[in-house]
């Protein structure tokens, strides 16, 4: 059956293309004479999918807009592989309409964001025989504390062709116990939020068919915050445990991660300063690398780069603000301003820590 998640989902992705542009192609210009692209086609520029298309996919793709207002250079970055829906999909993004980006009063070309696409059906999904195999030879070795060969399967099924969600739900499962087992905090979290993604927008559309049981899930959740809060995320713990609580309030598991945050806020309040270590991660091969963290106190800086960064913004409910970088002063979250997060953007792999000074 068709499900809902589709089109609220294409929804959110309509906005964010219309709203997000990265500025005028090979150039270096000043804010105040920029103007970006805006989008002619209103509610039409949405992008939806019929019911027809009864294969999961989600995809990132990426767009020009030249200087006539046309889409040029639309192309699908990363998938799934579902050859029919993304076909489908690049056709609606070559038609939308734009008054195109300026500088100084003249039309130049622009880039926009990549765009996350993902597109999921409520209904009984399984693994089919080839990912079944592979999937319980990477067991068998995880069972044989082979964890090289289970991760070298795991990334093979992350690369499988036509995979459906809860395919790709397994393939992280197994990704991140290997992690797990290597010691690698970041992959291991990466990994458990993907699967989050996919449980999420399938619990909030109601979904009959969901990836993962219940309780399986709050400890999925309870596990993210463990690695959060030792890796002193506090803000995007505190996100974890609010909806931990929605899920499950007064389980022993939610108590029990309700007192550890507690507990860590605690400590980190009587330091004067503590530090985020953050891994800049591409959505696509060859595409600009990304790191976010909310952010709990109003000044911060970001230290021992390794790698190169080349923006660092500043989003939070107030507004949003350019940072200069790099920068040998301090940042600070402008007064009025809540919920703040930091989105870091540079070369793929670059390690920095992002430290913030603690309020007395």
């Amino acid at each position: 059956m068709f499900s809902r998640i589709s089109r609220q989902f294409s929804l959110l992705v309509g906005v964010f293309v219309v709203l997000l542009s990265l500025g005028p192609a090979g150039a270096t210009l000043a804010i105040a004479q920029y103007v970006p692209a805006t989008n002619l086609d209103g509610d039409s520029s949405i992008i939806t999918l019929d019911s027809s298309y009864q294969d999961d996919a989600w995809l990132v793709y990426t767009y020009d807009i030249d200087p006539t207002g046309a889409v040029v250079n639309a192309a699908v970055r990363a998938s799934n592989k579902v050859p029919a829906l993304e076909e489908a999909l690049l056709n609606q993004v070559k038609a939308m309409r734009f008054a195109p980006a300026t500088s100084g009063g003249k039309a130049v070309q622009s880039s926009a964001n990549p765009v996350i696409y993902t597109w999921i059906l409520d209904k009984p999904r399984e693994m089919g025989p080839e990912f079944a195999d592979l999937y319980g030879r990477a067991w068998d070795h995880f069972a044989n504390q082979e964890y090289a060969a289970a991760q070298a399967i795991a990334d093979q099924l992350q690369q499988f062709a036509g995979r459906n969600a809860l395919e790709e739900v397994k393939s992280r499962v197994l990704a991140a116990s290997v992690a797990n087992r290597l010691g690698d905090a970041g992959a291991e979290l990466r990994h458990l939020e993907r699967i989050v993604r996919f449980q999420r927008l399938a619990l909030d559309n109601n979904f009959k068919n969901v990836y993962v049981p219940a309780d399986q899930f709050l400890k999925m959740l309870n596990r993210i915050l463990s690695l959060q809060l030792e890796g002193n995320m506090l803000a995007d713990a505190g996100f974890t445990l609010d909806y931990m609580q929605t899920l499950g309030r007064g389980e022993p598991v939610v108590q029990a991660a309700a007192s550890r945050y507690v507990s860590a806020e605690q400590a980190l309040q009587r330091m004067s300063d503590f530090a985020i270590e953050g891994e800049l991660i591409a959505l696509y091969p060859e595409g600009r690398a990304s790191w976010k963290t909310a952010l709990t106190e109003s000044e911060f800086y970001i230290a021992d780069v390794r790698g190169r960064v080349v923006t660092v913004y500043l989003t939070c409910n107030g507004g949003e603000r350019l940072l200069t970088w790099p920068s040998k002063e301090h940042w600070r979250v402008p007064a009025g301003w809540t919920g703040c997060q930091v989105d870091v953007s540079g070369n793929a792999g670059t390690r920095l820590a992002l430290h913030q000074v603690v309020a007395r």
